[in-house]
């Protein structure tokens, strides 16, 4: 968003069906290799919203007053009226999502590179490697591609502003924003960089009227969902519930840090170093006093790397938090292209492209087989998809299909379920629902309640659950006061127990199954 190139001719756009088809290429066909893959954690939680939202809805009574805004849950809740498999569902929906961020982001690599060989080669590198199922799992793990989506079309505004822009593009860069905020809430720091940008490369009007568009929009949206939901305490005790949690885990903050740090560097170890060659290229035509692209446009791409950096070094990180510094890496490189080859011999730019095309056979040619090897499993999914339910031969392969098994079959028609150890998935999987919004997870209401276990106990007494899960993980504290609090109810029996084990998917998330003994009415 910042302006101080200088002055170079037009270049031919690539045209959109080209882009599409890069997208499709580098973002629809890995995420659909896996879109069957066994049923997550992280994904669970956003589909947990998602089936709460859409329930009360349906029911005639707005949103539920509960958890943080979760916009992106509320944008595709629908998914769930249609009886298929809702979490295949919504992996299909955040792929196609992620083809239009995908398409959005070409966009702004060709804006910065200049070319059209430049942003294809940088495009399918980096989105290749943004949705690699390291960084996505197996798709609606989380809300960053929905948020990319609007944070590109933003990008790609700002950059193409000309200097006459008029109000209208600034409000419109402003909105994006907001919106790819309330998406996702952590982008508030890439929002704030996009705003200097406009600032320090379009002047205070530029600045006054993104800033206007981004209130404007942001106070709306989030007006709208807070009248829907009946007021805004909920909303902001999510958020504190939240950072109590992490709270609660924040002694492993270094070793998660460098442990899945570790991991996502070595998948972006290919794109990293593209980066950094087009960083080195850039400042090298610097110093010879002959660079394409100003000092600001630079230290912004190096800014929109490292900025993604503060939410895992500040709660607890995963691979898919250190994926989100790629689009701004993308960025160094379309600047390197730039610097490089732009009104330089026609060998220059071969020999970029012919580096450049090394580099994406490094990456993509090693993946190839292993995403290949999903596909038997995700055409069996796909192939059960509108019964809604799981392929049974999927069952013995995860302990979260084990548990949703046992939690069906002792939960009631209607009955209402709580989990434990952040396993949301189960909700979906079962299709069922707690009795109230506080024990949603038991664990988080352990440790909302000091690690209290009477205080539990007494919790669920005054609203039980028909059925209710342990864990056995140690990952989250209070494990064995849980278990005690439930059994000191005396209101539960045991009725099924699902081993921890190192032969399936989430062996360690095991845990007890519990069934109420006698009728009790929830008090509130």
């Amino acid at each position: 968003m910042t302006s101080g190139s200088t002055s170079s001719p037009a270049f031919p756009r690539t045209p959109a069906l080209v882009v599409i088809l890069v997208a499709l290429l580098a973002v629809a066909l890995p995420r659909l290799m896996v879109v069957g893959g066994l049923p997550t954690t992280d994904e669970g939680f956003q589909a947990y919203y998602a089936q709460i939202m859409h329930a009360s809805l349906a029911a005639g009574h707005g949103l539920p007053d509960t958890g943080p805004l979760m916009f992106y849950s509320l944008l595709v809740n629908w998914v769930f009226a249609f009886g298929a498999n809702p979490m295949i569902a919504l992996r299909l929906v955040d792929m196609l999502v992620a083809v239009a961020a995908g398409y959005a982001l070409y966009r702004v690599v060709e804006v910065e590179s200049r070319s059209r060989l430049g942003a294809l080669l940088i495009a399918l590198l980096f989105l290749f490697t943004m949705n690699h199922p390291t960084f996505t799992q197996h798709g609606f793990k989380n809300s960053i591609h929905a948020a990319y989506l609007p944070l590109f079309a933003a990008l790609w505004l700002g950059l193409t502003a000309p200097t006459n822009a008029t109000a209208r593009r600034w409000l419109g860069v402003g909105a994006l924003l907001s919106v790819a905020v309330l998406l996702r809430e952590t982008f508030l720091p890439l929002m704030a960089l996009g705003a200097l940008a406009v600032l320090v490369g379009h002047g205070p009007r530029a600045f006054g009227r993104l800033v206007a568009g981004a209130a404007g929009a942001g106070l709306l949206i989030t007006g709208v969902i807070l009248a829907a939901r009946g007021g805004i305490a909920a909303t902001l005790e999510g958020y504190r519930d939240a950072g109590l949690v992490y709270a609660a885990i924040a002694d492993k903050r270094v070793e998660f840090f460098f442990n899945y740090g570790g991991q996502a560097l070595r998948e972006g170890t290919v794109a990293l170093i593209v980066a950094g060659v087009g960083l080195v290229v850039t400042l090298a035509r610097s110093l010879g006093g002959s660079w394409l692209t100003s000092l600001p446009r630079l230290a912004f791409w190096l800014a929109a790397a490292l900025i993604p950096l503060i939410e895992p070094a500040s709660k607890i990180g995963f691979p898919y938090h250190f994926g989100v510094c790629l689009p701004g890496l993308a960025g160094l490189a379309a600047l390197g292209w730039r610097n490089a080859c732009e009104g330089g011999p026609a060998m220059r730019r071969n020999l970029a492209a012919g580096a450049l095309g090394i580099a994406l056979l490094a990456m993509v040619i090693p993946r190839l087989g292993p995403l290949s090897a999903n596909w038997p499993q995700t055409r069996e999914a796909l192939a059960s998809f509108q019964t809604g339910n799981w392929p049974e031969s999927f069952t013995d392969k995860t302990n979260y299909l084990l548990a949703a098994q046992a939690i069906r079959q002792a939960t009631p028609p209607g009955g209402t379920v709580a989990i434990s150890g952040f396993m949301f998935t189960l909700y979906p999987l079962t299709g069922h629902v707690p009795p109230a919004p506080e024990l949603a997870n038991l664990s988080a209401t352990l440790i909302k309640l000091g690690l209290s276990g009477p205080a539990l106990r007494d919790a669920l007494l005054r609203c039980p659950p028909d059925v209710l899960m342990t864990t056995s993980r140690t990952d989250w504290p209070g494990g064995p006061d849980l278990l005690a609090a439930v059994r000191d109810t005396g209101i539960y029996e045991q009725v099924a127990e699902i081993p921890t084990t190192n032969d399936r998917a989430y062996g360690a998330f095991g845990g007890l199954v519990f069934r109420r003994t006698e009728a009790r009415a929830c008090a509130h």
